[in-house]
C-alpha cells in the first residue's frame, strides 16, 4: 500500500456549496476562473503525484474521515496525474452518467473542508 498526500491552500468562493454532493480538486496551477470553484491541493511530492493510480478500493482520508472508493471515472486518474484534478463525489453511485472526471466514494457524508484539510491517497500498488 502507498500513500499520497496533499494539503488543502485555497478554496474558491464557489467551491463549497452543502447542497451540492461534489467537491472539485485542482493543484496550484489551476487557473483563476477554476480556483473560484475549486479545491486547490497542494501535493507534499509532485513527482507522486504524476503516477497516482485510484482504483476501486482504495481510500481517500480527508482529515480524520476515511472514504472507500467506489468507482473511479475514466479520465479521473490521467487528469489526477497531470493537473491534480479530480470531482469527489459525496452521493451514491448512479446507474449511468458517471461523470469522466468523478470519483465516487462509499460515505455520503461531505466533510468540511478548510485551508490546512489534509488529503491523503491511499492506494493498494
Amino acid at each position: 500500500m502507498s500513500t499520497v498526500t496533499s494539503t488543502v491552500i485555497a478554496i474558491g468562493n464557489h467551491a463549497i456549496e452543502n447542497e451540492d454532493p461534489l467537491v472539485i480538486l485542482f493543484d496550484q496551477e489551476a487557473t483563476p476562473e477554476l480556483q473560484d470553484i475549486a479545491v486547490i491541493q497542494e501535493f507534499s511530492e509532485p513527482a507522486a503525484m504524476k503516477t497516482l493510480t485510484l482504483a476501486e478500493g482504495d481510500t481517500i482520508t480527508i482529515d480524520e474521515n476515511t472514504y472507500t472508493i467506489a468507482y473511479v471515472g475514466d479520465v479521473a486518474n490521467q487528469n489526477l496525474q497531470t493537473i491534480g484534478h479530480i470531482t469527489l463525489l459525496f452521493a451514491p453511485l448512479p446507474a449511468s452518467d458517471r461523470l469522466g472526471n468523478g470519483v465516487y466514494l462509499t460515505t455520503t457524508v461531505k466533510p468540511a473542508f478548510h485551508v490546512g484539510t489534509k488529503i491523503s491517497y491511499e492506494t493498494d500498488d
